[in-house]
């Protein structure tokens, strides 16, 4: 495996919807963000059961996001 595809495997460490960190290792978002570009927590909260939309490229507004800023509090 070279560099170029190293990179384009690693998995960030913040979310690129929420910029929440994600969780690395075992257990992590790993998964999540390989399959659908995000943590598991937009997943739960903005994928899940509306993944064909998600597909079709939507992706959380501001209030959106604050809304999930509020429910992790």
């Amino acid at each position: 495996m070279d560099q170029e595809e190293r990179e384009r495997l690693r998995t960030p460490f913040w979310c690129p919807i929420c910029n929440i960190p994600m969780k690395l290792g075992p257990g992590g978002d790993d998964k999540t963000y390989f399959k659908w570009g995000c943590c598991r927590y937009c997943h739960v909260e903005f994928v899940e059961h509306r993944e064909e939309r998600w597909e079709s490229g939507w992706r959380p507004g501001n209030e959106d996001l604050l809304r999930l800023y509020e429910k992790m509090r």
